[in-house]
């Protein structure tokens, strides 16, 4: 860990090579300064100097301008980022070295208007960056002995597109979902050109249709009509630009959408979409400017934002489709070990169920111990896979009739490193790895006599100490071939005295705060027996915990004996039997 004493040191070098990059920029040697200001950026951002980050980039922004290595918008967007950083530090150096990169972009782009307004004053606050203050002085200077020409005030413009650009790359970096994405390019569309609408279509090639879901103000939440069809489809069709006054003068005009929402479309502007490739994905149709009709600045000004927003969509695409096929392929081999242990049980007909049980009981558990839900899920499926080595044990074991002598026993034993092979062999990502982890733990014990490893206490992953209570809990007071189900309050005592032996406390404890409702809905579950209302309601106020004191009483009350008489109803129970509601 660096001491105190590094990090300063580290922090000084950083401002070493700020000021480094200032002199080779007053010296137009980019790379460098694009070099020093890179390893600058990271030391500060690595010690959470927010207002140092914010300076690096309002220069990176510059830099990549004057170079050449970014374009107008693009540096405009990084100067946002810079200016938001700026924003929320305490330092005054960020924010006035950000105004002065801004007027320098400005001044470089010919809006000299703009680029006072930024200069204003900032001059006087560069003490400690004398070659910045010495260029802002030069370029208040140099703009004040021009001749003055009328120019038009972009600046607001300039500002709102700055905006709606950092607010779409934003959503690029943040946004894994396809619809919000397009709600937010639509929306900063409409408000940069002050429509009344903006609706981002989408290109199905395969299908030659258009759809989206994006059309503000309608209550549709999607529209799909075919690609030969409409103003959109006419801009798919030829890839060029329509702006149009009147909408219903002209024939490519589709009046079909606006007679299903009731809305009445005057004038429109549509414009291509297009990825990396130049290939049209989709279609912005804006309609319905606030004030006049649409212009050549609106033009440009939708096609600085879709050069992003194309890029973004195919991105947020093609992540969706991989994150889609991760997904059936995940639920497919889920599937598919679902079945393989089920199958498992089935190989005696006696065991069948029981995996399920014990996913069941341990997601209880899990539950009264207030896991979330991610790893409730990962013990669940656990749980499910817990004995699939069984694979591996030879029938007349599983089935036979009486006690194992200590070799069937032996190789009984050998089913959970069968089921940690198994599971090793076919890991696909690391939550399958916890998953194998915890399936192969469950016959360890707390004290570090259980099997394969012997692992003892903490070293057995959660989940498995969780198995381990749900899977001797189910063995016991389930039927096998030598033994009927153990009665109740012996099965309840084996896991009350387990405690810090064979299971973990705690997990036993949360095990003793179910409620026997819970446990009796598990208990008939496979023969299809119904609790009637007025059992449930008696059950569910009874805990574990204070069933077992009940159960140990020599003499229980009438009350409790009806409790027991209740609990082993469900219990002692048959296949086929139904107790009515």
């Amino acid at each position: 860990m660096p001491t105190k004493q590094n990090m300063q040191e580290n922090i000084e070098n950083a401002h070493v090579l700020l000021n480094k990059s200032i002199e080779s920029y007053s010296k137009k040697k980019w790379k460098n300064a694009l070099t020093d200001l890179s390893l600058a950026y990271k030391v500060f951002l690595a010690h959470k100097k927010i207002d140092y980050v914010s300076i690096c980039l309002s220069l990176t922004a510059l830099i990549k301008y004057l170079s050449k290595s970014e374009g107008y918008y693009n540096s405009l967007m990084l100067l946002e980022d810079a200016k938001f950083l700026s924003d929320n530090a305490e330092n005054r150096e960020d924010s006035i070295i950000n105004r002065f990169a801004f007027a320098e972009v400005y001044y470089y782009e010919k809006k000299y208007s703009d680029a006072l307004l930024y200069l204003t004053n900032i001059e006087k606050e560069l003490n400690d960056f004398p070659i910045l203050k010495a260029r802002a002085t030069e370029l208040i200077e140099t703009i004040n002995n021009k001749p003055q020409k009328t120019q038009k005030n972009k600046s607001q413009l300039d500002t709102t597109l700055v905006l709606a650009l950092s607010n779409i790359a934003r959503a690029v970096n943040a946004e894994t979902n396809i619809d919000k994405l397009l709600i937010t390019i639509a929306e900063q569309t409409k408000f940069v050109l002050n429509a009344d609408r903006c609706t981002v279509f989408l290109y199905d090639k395969e299908k030659n249709e258009l759809w989206s879901k994006v059309a503000l103000g309608l209550e549709s939440s999607e529209i799909r009509f075919c690609a030969d069809k409409g103003i959109a489809g006419a801009v798919v069709k030829k890839g060029k630009t329509v702006r149009i006054k009147d909408a219903y003068r002209d024939k490519r005009f589709n009046p079909d959408i606006d007679k299903i929402t009731g809305y009445k479309t005057y004038n429109m502007l549509c414009m291509p979409i297009h990825n990396i490739k130049y290939e049209i994905i989709g279609v912005f149709q804006v309609l319905n400017k606030k004030s006049g009709n649409f212009t050549d600045s609106d033009e440009d000004i939708l096609f600085a934002i879709g050069t992003n927003a194309g890029i973004a969509i195919e991105n947020n695409l093609l992540l969706n489709i991989q994150q889609n096929m991760l997904e059936e392929q995940t639920q497919m081999f889920e599937s598919l070990m679902d079945a393989l242990a089920v199958s498992i049980d089935a190989k005696d007909s006696l065991t069948l169920g029981h995996s399920a049980r014990v996913r069941l009981y341990s997601e209880l558990i899990a539950e009264q111990m207030g896991l979330d839900t991610n790893d409730i899920n990962i013990i669940s499926k656990a749980a499910m896979l817990h004995d699939i080595g069984k694979i591996g044990t030879k029938d007349a074991i599983l089935q036979k009739q009486g006690a194992l002598t200590k070799e069937e026993y032996e190789h009984i034993k050998e089913h959970v490193k069968i089921t940690y092979d198994i599971l090793c062999r076919t890991n696909i990502n690391a939550k399958f790895k916890e998953i194998t982890e915890i399936a192969s733990s469950h016959h360890e014990k707390y004290n570090g006599t259980g099997y394969f490893r012997g692992l003892k206490g903490e070293e057995i992953p959660l989940g498995g100490r969780i198995l381990a209570v749900s899977d001797v809990f189910d063995a016991i007071t389930s039927v096998r071939h030598y033994r009927d189900r153990m009665p109740i309050k012996d099965a309840l005592n084996i896991i009350v005295n387990g405690k810090n032996e064979h299971f973990d406390a705690k997990i036993v404890n949360a095990f003793l705060e179910i409620t026997c409702d819970k446990i009796t809905d598990i208990l008939v579950s496979e023969y299809k027996m119904i609790i009637s209302q007025k059992d449930k309601k008696l059950l569910s106020k009874l805990p574990l915990n204070q069933f077992v004191e009940i159960l140990n009483k020599e003499n229980p009350i009438k009350s409790e004996q009806n409790i027991i008489n209740t609990f082993n109803k469900y219990y002692v129970r048959k296949k086929q039997e139904v107790i009515n509601v």
